[in-house]
């Protein structure tokens, strides 16, 4: 997502819906480029005659309108062809949405979102964030880091199948180990031939492995954050959410 900056002249009249629509569309032009589309087009704020963060400026006057706007976009050709795989099974699709802005409205609370928090959705290839403040989407990021990075972590650090680090994952995959998981051994297949004898690992081991791409995931979360208004919430809250939360 990108923060985009846009305004008309109203010449002293009283901003119209019609006013509103216009300086929307001229955002969405300027933060459109060659094989992008539009997900969102959000607004974040208006300005009247350069007094910023109001929320509502319909029947307000001014002589110069205008907009803060979140806008997200995608690559054109990517979305084009998600559409014809959803449609080539007899489904229409009416629109397509951000997976953060969607977890965002899923997950959060009216006050969490009015007090400022970033939502951390985590999947199996990517990491999506959406940071919400005053009540509003405000900045979307994410990075091609997910769950199946851990599975492939785990299944080359014990020299498992991958289906077999997979189902280790989701039954003992940690970043917090205890006393005992040096002492807690379980029996774990070899990938390759069958005849080989399966290896015995403790679930502190299998932790160890998953808790360094944990680690690797926050700190690009971090970094992220630093970078978007989430930076200026004193105690903004972030929420996880996705299948590798």
């Amino acid at each position: 997502g990108q923060l985009v900056e846009a305004a008309a002249d109203i010449r002293g009249g009283a901003v119209t819906p019609a006013d509103v629509s216009r300086v929307t569309s001229t955002g969405m032009r300027h933060a459109t480029g060659d094989g992008r589309t539009v997900l969102h087009a959000l607004p974040v704020g208006y300005t009247l005659d350069g007094v910023k963060g109001i929320r509502d400026p319909r029947g307000m006057v001014a002589h110069q309108f205008g907009v803060d706007m979140n806008v997200v976009t995608c690559d054109a050709t990517v979305a084009r062809n998600l559409m014809l795989a959803v449609e080539r099974c007899h489904i229409n699709v009416e629109a397509m949405a951000a997976s953060s802005y969607v977890a965002g409205l899923s997950v959060l609370t009216d006050d969490e979102a009015d007090l400022g928090a970033a939502v951390v959705e985590m999947g199996a290839g990517t990491t999506t964030i959406a940071v919400y403040s005053g009540g509003r989407f405000v900045h979307a990021a994410g990075f091609a880091v997910g769950g199946q990075h851990i599975t492939m972590d785990l299944a080359r650090g014990l020299s498992a199948t991958i289906a077999d680090a997979e189902r280790i994952k989701t039954l003992y995959g940690t970043v917090i180990t205890g006393g005992s998981d040096s002492r807690e051994l379980m029996s774990v297949p070899t990938a390759g031939d069958e005849q080989d004898l399966p290896q015995i690992v403790s679930r502190a081991t299998i932790a160890n492995i998953v808790k360094h791409r944990a680690e690797e995931v926050f700190e690009m979360v971090r970094d992220k954050l630093k970078d978007s208004p989430f930076a200026a919430e004193p105690n903004g809250r972030v929420v996880l959410s996705g299948g590798a939360s």
